[in-house]
């Protein structure tokens, strides 16, 4: 449990404010490096108060006109999921679609990797991030779980895979209707690489697994660590790699394929109540991945979900993503993600006494 370090930085510097007649004003900035691949995010407690300015107001009759706008040409609505998506070869899925309740996966016409269903979530073209249950949710990732046990049966070197969304179109969605995408393939993409590449190397230094050792530090400071909920260990990022990042491991499995529907079910529940937190912030827009991979190339991984907020929509809205991100690669922290973490725990208490009754 020792090996895991949180490494932070502070420097202090003095300014003269022009909005205070110039009088002195002692600033402070913290750096922190995340424990595991090293990159770097940083607080200035004063952009606390500018995070409005960062994220702005949700123009609630922008989004409502936008949906309405929309959904009369949406492929994802009623029939059109079936009648104007891209099918499977009956050989890879019979019928060329899956279903579950309400979700349906169909093959992308636009595929970023060897493998890229999408998967639509709900039979509404627009629904608040508080809105969204736990049977959508579960059921997309049950349908993606599905397909990646088909592909893999066909072609066991599909070792790497990740399901994601983007929600609204600040966070990247081409459609406002609520869906999720899956990649898999032989390689893993940049980040997932750097991830099993880290978790490994840690595991040949320290002679114990990343996660658990994260788990078990995270779980006895108290600071970030929200919930153990099913299999599921909630926290909140030392050093995210997004606006309040909240991140959920599973406590053994590394692949998506031998996750079970109760692990499912109980993922998509956690979601919910993130996603009702960054509702209740005022944050409609976001996005999320879970990681997975099988075989020889999971040394000390595990199954890690991590969702992110995105800029809120209003007429005109800035982008969230800059130099800073993009090419210094580093995140700007507005939350502490010990406050973020504090605040969470409200959610998963309400919602587990609600789930118990």
């Amino acid at each position: 449990m020792g090996n895991i370090q949180f490494e932070k930085y502070g420097s202090t510097f003095t300014i003269l404010n022009p909005f205070k007649e110039f009088v002195e004003e002692e600033h402070h900035v913290e750096v922190r490096k995340d424990p595991l691949l090293r990159d770097t995010s940083v607080y200035n407690p004063f952009l606390k108060d500018k995070a409005k300015a960062f994220f702005g107001q949700n123009d609630l009759e922008l989004v409502t006109r936008l949906a309405g706008e929309t959904a009369p040409n949406c492929i994802f609505c009623g029939e059109n999921v079936r009648t104007k998506t891209a099918r499977y070869p009956d050989g890879l899925i019979p019928g060329g679609r899956l279903e579950q309740g309400e979700a349906v996966l169909f093959a992308n016409l636009f595929s970023l990797a060897l493998h890229h269903p999408v998967i639509v979530l709900s039979k509404d073209h627009f629904l608040r991030p508080s809105e969204i249950t736990p049977a959508q949710l579960g059921d997309g990732f049950q349908l993606a779980r599905t397909y990646l046990k088909s592909v893999c049966e066909r072609d066991p070197a599909v070792a790497f895979s990740t399901v994601n969304a983007n929600y609204l179109l600040p966070a990247g969605a081409s459609l406002i209707h609520p869906h999720m995408q899956m990649l898999a393939g032989h390689v893993p993409y940049t980040y997932h690489s750097r991830l099993l590449d880290a978790v490994s190397y840690y595991q040949l230094q320290h002679g114990t697994h990343y996660y658990a050792d994260l788990i078990a530090e995270e779980r006895s400071r108290g600071e970030r660590y929200i919930c153990q909920h099913g299999a599921w260990h909630w926290m909140t990022a030392f050093s995210p790699m997004g606006s309040n990042e909240i991140i959920a491991v599973h406590d053994g499995e590394s692949d998506l394929g031998r996750i079970t529907v109760k692990d499912l079910r109980d993922l998509s529940d956690g979601i919910t109540r993130v996603l009702a937190l960054y509702e209740g912030l005022g944050l409609l827009s976001f996005n999320y991945t879970l990681y997975s991979a099988r075989g020889g190339e999971t040394v000390g991984f595990r199954c890690l979900f991590k969702i992110v907020n995105r800029q809120n929509l209003y007429p005109n809205y800035r982008n969230d993503d800059y130099f800073l991100q993009k090419l210094l690669q580093t995140e700007l922290i507005l939350t502490p993600p010990e406050e973020l973490a504090q605040e969470a725990k409200k959610y998963f208490i309400k919602g587990e006494a609600e789930h118990n009754q």
